[in-house]
This record gives structure tokens, C-alpha cells and sequence, in this order.
């Protein structure tokens, strides 16, 4: 009798730490380890992972103790953020160049909670840029008083680098990260698609952008191809 329940005690141990073993692997180490790719590591000095856990969007290059990865990441790369243990805390969009070496996209928390935007920048830009809708037209913009407003503003909706304001029919986008250039085609396509959308300006902050080491010479002109010569703009209910 005393055997079987030692027995019964053993097993249940067992089971109940099984689960124990499963969550010490979370779910950015998880997708991280089947990328067909594989994945750098932007590893954090000792006492700087607080800071970017409680929210700062973007790890300076000197909060960074060293980068793992053969070969090493170029600019616009997906890498993970981790800790001194090189356990992962996030997720973001690297620069080789620019003092602000990683732009974080994700932390451990969100990609629990939104686990298709991990490592996937098309599917991220689309959920975040449907977010700043959803949260503008909670607030009731546009409307017929007022068609003129921010729709995506930078760190505010979690896509550092990235502005877009609406103004009637047409779209501009501000680009001030090298990366945003690099999903130039992908972010336009998610603009186009809003409702009443039919004119897109592309704007690069060409000062900016030439400290995250982009090459100019591949930018291009000032896109306005597509950009009416008039608009009717409308504010609190007046016309401007």
C-alpha cells in the first residue's frame, strides 16, 4: 500500500513538471528556432534589458554587449534582442550603421499575444497600421468634420520610423528609418487599401536617413506621381 502510493506520488511529480519544462521556452525562442534562416542575436549589457522591457523602442549601440550571428546581420534584418543569458526579449528590425542599432518590434509579451507578427514584418504592418485605424475611428476620424489627421505617428503606434498622415483622399508617408524604406512596396500596399484612400505620397527625411547609413543614390525623387494638385480638407467642421 505504501509502495503503490509512492508510486502514485512519483508519477504525478512527473506530469506536473512536465509543463514546468515546456514554459521555460517562450514563444520567441519557439518561432526563432524554426526560421528557415536562422536568426542573429543582439545580446544587452548587464543592468540595460530593464529599459527596453519597460517599453524604450529602440537599443542604442551602447547598451549592446555583442552580436552572434555568422554572417553577421545587415540593415533591415530581423534579429532577437536578449538578455545577457541570451534569452530572447524581443524582436526587432537592425542597423548596422545608425546609433540606434536595433528598432524593436516586438517584446516577449506581445508575441504571446500576437504570435503571426513574429519575425514576419508583412503580417506586423498590417495588424499594427489595422490597429491605428481601429483606434482613430474610435475617436471618431475621420468624419465629416474633420478629414485631415494622423493616422500612423511613429513610436506612438509601435512602428518607429513610420508617419502617416491622411488629408482627404490622400496619404502621406514619412519615412525616417532605413527599414521603412526597406518595406517601402508592403506599406504602401496596406495604405492603399484603406477605405477612401486613392493618392499616396512617399517622403523620405533625407537628413535622418543619411544616419541610418542609407545610400541615397537608391532612394529616388520625392514620389508624387500620385498626389492630386487640390484637396478639400475639412477640420472640426471647417473648411481648410
Amino acid at each position: 500500500m505504501v509502495i503503490g502510493s509512492r508510486l502514485l506520488m512519483s508519477r504525478t511529480l512527473s506530469l506536473a513538471a512536465a509543463p514546468l519544462t515546456a514554459a521555460t521556452t517562450t514563444t520567441l525562442q519557439q518561432i526563432a528556432s524554426n526560421h528557415p534562416k536562422g536568426l542573429a542575436k543582439v545580446v544587452l549589457k548587464k543592468g540595460k534589458t530593464q529599459l527596453f522591457k519597460d517599453g524604450s523602442p529602440m537599443v542604442y549601440s551602447g547598451a549592446v554587449d555583442r552580436i552572434i550571428g555568422r554572417p553577421p546581420p545587415k540593415t533591415g534584418d530581423a534579429v532577437l534582442v536578449t538578455d545577457g543569458t541570451e534569452t530572447p526579449i524581443g524582436w526587432g528590425l537592425y542597423n548596422s550603421v545608425s546609433m540606434f542599432c536595433v528598432r524593436l518590434m516586438q517584446l516577449e509579451d506581445d508575441a504571446s499575444r500576437d504570435p503571426s507578427s513574429v519575425l514576419n514584418v508583412d503580417t506586423l504592418l498590417k495588424n499594427r497600421i489595422n490597429a491605428a485605424i481601429e483606434l482613430r475611428n474610435s475617436i471618431g476620424l475621420p468624419s465629416a468634420k474633420s478629414n485631415a489627421y494622423r493616422l500612423v505617428n511613429s513610436e506612438g503606434d509601435r512602428l518607429s520610423g513610420l508617419i502617416v498622415d491622411i488629408f482627404g483622399d490622400e496619404a502621406v508617408i514619412a519615412s525616417s528609418a532605413a527599414w521603412v524604406e526597406k518595406y517601402k512596396q508592403q506599406i504602401k500596399a496596406c495604405i492603399g487599401k484603406i477605405d477612401n484612400v486613392n493618392h499616396i505620397t512617399w517622403r523620405p527625411s533625407i537628413d535622418i536617413l543619411k544616419e541610418e547609413g542609407l545610400d541615397l543614390s537608391d532612394l529616388g525623387d520625392v514620389d508624387l506621381s500620385n498626389s492630386p494638385k487640390k484637396l478639400r480638407l475639412w477640420r472640426t467642421g471647417f473648411p481648410i
